[in-house]
């Protein structure tokens, strides 16, 4: 028998899709918007755990691949990349989304739904801005412990300062942000080492606190796109690379996202 064309069975399965309960306000289409356009943001991101990285990964929650790309640029010695996004709508929003080796898969795939005896474990699991959108964040990052091998990291940005949330917030399917405190009290002590833990952005709240709770912006709207075509660049060519240079020297004691460093023990 034939086989059946991988752009076909993708093709089939489309046409199969279900109503997608991931996607929220996060489908603007690849077209629209994409945080591949902020590129000094994607390097800030990466900068912030890069040290940590390994050679055998799993990622949760590709979105648009742009931090995928990220971490291919920044770290020549990858050998397995293991990508997965629980949404259909922005799995094949972005499913043709730039070039990438053969050791770089994605799946369509819930995190609650990964099989370790196929998918195996890894010295690092990422997620960058992903803990957020699931409801129960400390039931996952504890069965995350299986998927990590013993002295292996998990890598997590969120965002931070509770106070923060609003529309925004809702339309993009966050259950939380975050400080500290809540963070920590969703991490087993038994099963992770904190290596590290701290705050970044600190003049992101600023302007999230002006743009998001004052004025009430959504990005999914034309106001919005008006307000990311105008803003975002000169957030990420100005903004960014600037609290890049004096967070180096400086840790603030508050900021726009919160990055923790976890160590299987």
């Amino acid at each position: 028998m034939r086989r059946v064309s991988k752009q076909l069975r993708f093709e089939v399965y489309k046409t199969m899709k279900q109503p997608d309960k991931y996607v929220h306000g996060m489908d603007w289409g690849k077209d629209v918007f994409s945080f591949n356009d902020m590129r000094n943001y994607r390097q800030y991101q990466y900068d912030l755990i890069g040290r940590y990285i390994g050679t055998n990964i799993l990622e949760v929650g590709s979105g648009d691949k742009s931090f995928t790309q990220q971490l291919l640029c920044k770290n020549k010695n990858i050998k397995n990349l293991f990508s997965i996004e629980p949404s259909r709508t922005l799995y094949e929003t972005h499913y043709s989304n730039l070039h990438f080796p053969d050791f770089v898969n994605f799946e369509c795939i819930d995190l609650f739904d990964l099989n370790i005896s196929k998918t195996g474990i890894f010295d690092t699991v990422i997620l960058i801005h992903v803990l957020e959108h699931i409801e129960h964040d400390k039931a996952a990052l504890d069965y995350l412990y299986s998927f990590v091998s013993p002295g292996g990291y998990v890598l997590i940005e969120v965002p931070a300062m509770p106070f923060l949330y609003s529309n925004h917030d809702k339309m993009l399917g966050h259950y939380r942000r975050y400080n500290k405190k809540t963070l920590l009290s969703k991490i087993d002590t038994q099963k992770f080492e904190i290596t590290k833990l701290w705050y970044q952005d600190p003049i992101g709240v600023f302007g999230s606190w002006y743009f998001f709770k004052m004025r009430k912006i959504i990005l999914k709207s034309e106001e919005g796109l008006n307000f990311v075509k105008n803003n975002g660049g000169i957030y990420d060519k100005y903004v960014i690379p600037f609290e890049k240079q004096v967070e180096r020297l400086v840790t603030f004691p508050f900021g726009l996202s919160l990055t923790a460093i976890l160590k299987r023990r």
